[in-house]
């Protein structure tokens, strides 16, 4: 590994530490259809992730009409927290990759437009309870990303400089978030999102493999 001298590493959930997308697509779905929406298959769910809960339910029933947007969330939500973990698994090599990051001195901090509750379960369930130095989702009050806040609440938790702290993210969301944080950012290319997005959000690294995480160096 190359001498890693990031303070911290924030990483994006969905896409890229966690793949999600068939227990999201089913628990989509299953809202859908009991309220009267086509389905879709699970591919075209990754265009429709990475903007939080609310973004993706209106996403998928192109709906206007709010009161019908909140029943299907509402319906969502109790579907996924029912199921989040049916099919969800960690990246491979994942788990080691960060444990190697941890004990060489970096601290890792989770910031996610997943619903806090369910970011807590899942990253609980994959890396145990104590690899990440913090879990931070959407709770009542949060802005989402990429709004900057609640990743500079996070790096200021652990007393990390934005100019020497790497964001890791599958999405443009996740690009624009280290911007506006005045963060370095990596985009990576397991994830939901295209090669060509995350160049057009001007990642300044792009990440072909899990691995390569230990191989960039603070510039």
């Amino acid at each position: 590994m190359a001498d890693y001298k990031w303070d911290a590493v924030v990483l994006d959930l969905d896409g890229t530490i966690a793949d999600t997308l068939r227990d999201l697509a089913d628990a989509c779905n299953s809202a859908l259809i009991k309220n009267g929406y086509r389905p879709y298959n699970c591919d075209e769910y990754k265009s429709m992730v990475g903007n939080g809960a609310k973004r993706l339910v209106e996403r998928a029933t192109r709906e206007e009409n709010k009161e019908l947007v909140e029943q299907v969330l509402s319906d969502f939500i109790f579907f996924y927290n029912r199921d989040c973990l049916r099919f969800t698994k960690a990246y491979k090599g994942m788990n080691k990759i960060l444990s190697t990051l941890k004990k060489s001195g970096v601290k890792l901090l989770v910031v996610t437009n997943k619903p806090d509750t369910q970011a807590q379960v899942i990253t609980a369930e994959l890396y145990g309870k104590n690899l990440f130095s913090g879990v931070y989702g959407v709770r009542e009050g949060r802005k989402t990303k990429p709004d900057p806040g609640l990743t500079l609440d996070a790096l200021a938790s652990v007393k990390a400089t934005p100019g020497n702290s790497l964001f890791i993210g599958d999405s443009d969301v996740d690009m624009y978030t280290a911007k506006n944080a005045g963060m370095k950012c990596a985009g990576v290319t397991w994830g939901f999102r295209s090669k060509d997005e995350l160049i057009s959000a001007r990642a300044d690294y792009i990440f072909e493999s899990p691995w390569d995480i230990l191989q960039v160096e603070l510039l």
